[in-house]
């Protein structure tokens, strides 16, 4: 339902993930989501994982008129997702359904417990 409301309203999404072509290829054939998104990017086709710098280097300038100041990170993996957002100065959001503790000296934008939060920090 966020990934349908949100491309109706015209946002540009990109799936980022770490892993195996094939394997993450397959994942998103059958999910129910992937019609919503522009494109994927596998790390095994960038050169490079997520939370290197380099990950988000390259992803930046395959996306035509990327402007980090209307770019998101959402993510659940903080080693990765959140952590390599940061590194690359591009704000971010922690999907933490969970409600762990947030670790001490990480500098995380947003943080939501729930996805219908997301919403609400992009003003839907």
């Amino acid at each position: 339902k966020l990934c349908s409301m949100l491309y109706e309203k015209g946002f540009k999404m990109y799936i980022i993930t770490n892993g195996i072509k094939s394997v993450q290829t397959s994942r998103m054939s059958r999910s129910s989501i992937g019609e919503y998104f522009i494109r994927s990017f596998i790390s095994e086709d960038v050169g490079y994982e997520k939370p290197n710098r380099e990950f988000f280097e390259s992803v930046k300038k395959e996306i035509e008129d990327f402007d980090i100041e209307k770019t998101l990170v959402i993510g659940d993996s903080l080693s990765s997702d959140i952590k390599g957002g940061i590194n690359a100065g591009i704000d971010t959001c922690w999907y933490n359904p969970s409600r762990k503790s947030r670790p001490d000296g990480m500098n995380i934008t947003y943080e939501v417990s729930s996805l219908e939060d997301i919403l609400k920090i992009l003003e839907v």
